[in-house]
């Protein structure tokens, strides 16, 4: 059995000093001020954390079921693991989201020009699965949020998603072997 110290002789570098090399530039952008570099979203200021797509938000009963697979956040890894569980015949998923739509980057970000960098058939999930040809070599960003809704169409994920809602706790029950979740919404 090879040990570490046998690995670190073959390496052409020395761990140790690659590690107090970063720990140096870390060192370096580290404030005095810790958190308090960064300001309260209030004032002038509240309404930067709204949505500014969604309609306005409609009042529900907080929900009191159970589902099998909770996932929180509707970008493309919430979306991909709804599709994927879905494939696998686990119906019984909830994403929630905090916005009023999926999409995450894509759906907060609709600036003029914004576009992924990555070629499209390499950045767009389950083109194959949906049938999907991106229309660009790289894909502005409304072809991505209508991308994002497509595969939650596609794979009926609207249906028990929790959109303009906001996980504000999680709680493991031993007893009852499940998580507990409370989110802005009740």
């Amino acid at each position: 059995m090879t040990d570490a110290s046998d690995i670190i002789a073959t390496l052409n570098f020395d761990p140790d000093a690659l590690r107090e090399k970063y720990r140096l530039e870390r060192d370096k952008r580290i404030r005095v001020a810790g958190n308090q570099q960064y300001l309260e979203v209030d004032g002038d200021f509240s309404n930067y954390i709204d949505d500014p797509y969604g309609a306005a938000i409609e009042s529900r009963d907080p929900m009191t079921d159970t589902v099998d697979v909770v996932i929180i956040g509707g970008g493309f890894g919430g979306l991909i693991s709804g599709a994927r569980l879905k494939e696998a015949g686990i119906n019984s998923v909830r994403i929630i989201e905090k916005g009023s739509d999926f999409g995450g980057t894509w759906y907060w970000n609709r600036y003029p020009g914004a576009a992924c960098d990555t070629e499209s058939y390499v950045y767009l999930p389950l083109c194959d699965a949906l049938g999907i040809v991106p229309t660009e070599k790289y894909a502005q960003g409304p072809e991505i949020f209508a991308h994002s809704q497509h595969i939650a169409r596609h794979y009926d994920l609207y249906q028990n998603a929790c959109l303009q809602t906001q996980v504000t706790d999680l709680q493991w029950d031993e007893a009852g072997r499940h998580w507990l979740i409370k989110t802005d919404r009740g």
